[in-house]
């Protein structure tokens, strides 16, 4: 995705740089686009937000965040997302954050559209990931191999792999924390609707952020690039709780599949109650996804009954079982053509004591 902060925006016409290293970039606004101006919820978008987080030294109250994020990618093994978010990448794929369709997504239905994503934009958006684009101001890396390998597979497959560790993801890191980080944007939303009323879409529109200015026709961005962006038929806004800064996704292929609009993604200004859960100590000793599968074998349970309950595959869940097993955590009974696992007292006074 072509996502940087404004004082740096891939993907807009370069005109040249101001003498003080500030210019502006424009955005043309006709009626049609202001018409269709928007501000939508994209779980999957904020969730993409906080993967940044993973790749670059964060302020104190994101380091929660970032810590269990690491922890998920570790003990999940979403070996893609690792490699995406890990390095030092300038680009990542712009199919990752489809454009929100609706007021407010579900993240199931943002990750179909990531499974289904069209296979010549994921072609040409990882041909830039990784040769670079000089006219998008994208450097360009070598690939780790994991993502070549998985290249190999073919694009469909590729765009399926990384949907279901992005799902993975949710479901053990962003999903149980979700209700307070969603209520923070609907606050943020109900705010601007109230400018909006007060001062009309110009001036809620030049509330999002000291950079963004009003012209007669079209909306002005400070940054260090100057350019245009023209022929426009909506301007989607989409607040996050993990950005800090202004940020701006431009359509990479602005004359190939699917179309996409500009997109601005603002801050949701910050609110008590939206670090995520705190660790317990027996999450902090096995990792967050062991924690809730040994809390969860008072009762003896089958991997598939496990992998039901938790959302996670059925691989994922006999992978950690193994680990607990080897550690005398959890016991493992057949019957039938069963196996049954069920924490020991070990793990029962773990749990309960957090030692």
């Amino acid at each position: 995705m072509v996502r940087s902060s404004l004082l740096a925006v891939p993907g807009a016409t370069c005109l040249g740089c101001g003498p003080t290293g500030v210019a502006v970039l424009r955005i043309d606004m006709d009626a049609q686009t202001l018409a269709n101006t928007r501000l939508a919820i994209s779980p999957l978008g904020n969730m993409v937000d906080a993967l940044w987080l993973v790749r670059k030294s964060v302020q104190s109250r994101a380091r929660g965040w970032s810590a269990l994020l690491r922890e998920s990618f570790r003990d999940e093994k979403l070996i893609l997302l690792t490699s995406l978010f890990g390095g030092s990448w300038d680009y990542v794929p712009d199919f990752l954050t489809p454009q929100p369709e609706a007021s407010e997504m579900a993240v199931q239905d943002e990750l179909h559209r990531v499974a289904g994503a069209d296979p010549e934009r994921l072609r040409i958006e990882l041909q830039i990931m990784i040769e670079g684009n000089r006219s998008m101001h994208v450097l360009g890396s070598p690939a780790p191999r994991s993502v070549l390998d998985a290249v190999q597979q073919g694009e469909r497959a590729f765009a399926e792999r990384l949907a279901a560790e992005l799902d993975r993801l949710w479901q053990v890191a962003i999903g149980p924390n979700w209700a307070p980080l969603r209520a923070r944007i609907e606050a943020d939303i109900t705010r601007r609707a109230h400018t909006t009323a007060r001062d009309g879409l110009a001036g809620m529109l030049t509330s999002l952020h000291p950079r963004i200015m009003w012209g007669d026709d079209h909306l002005r961005l400070i940054t260090r690039f100057q350019g245009r962006i023209a022929h426009n038929t909506c301007l989607v806004l989409t607040p996050s709780v993990f950005n800090t800064d202004l940020h701006m996704i431009i359509d990479p292929l602005p004359h190939g599949p699917l179309r996409r609009q500009p997109m601005l993604v603002y801050p949701a200004p910050p609110e008590s109650g939206t670090e995520p859960a705190a660790m317990s100590p027996a999450g902090a000793l096995l990792g967050v996804t062991r924690a809730k599968l040994l809390s969860d074998l008072e009762t003896p349970r089958t991997t598939t009954e496990l992998s039901g309950r938790h959302f996670l595959a059925a691989s994922s869940v006999s992978y950690h079982l193994g680990i607990l097993h080897r550690s005398g955590l959890v016991t493992r009974t057949r019957v039938g053509h069963r196996v049954l696992y069920q924490r020991t007292l070990r793990a029962g006074s773990l749990l309960q004591e957090g030692i």
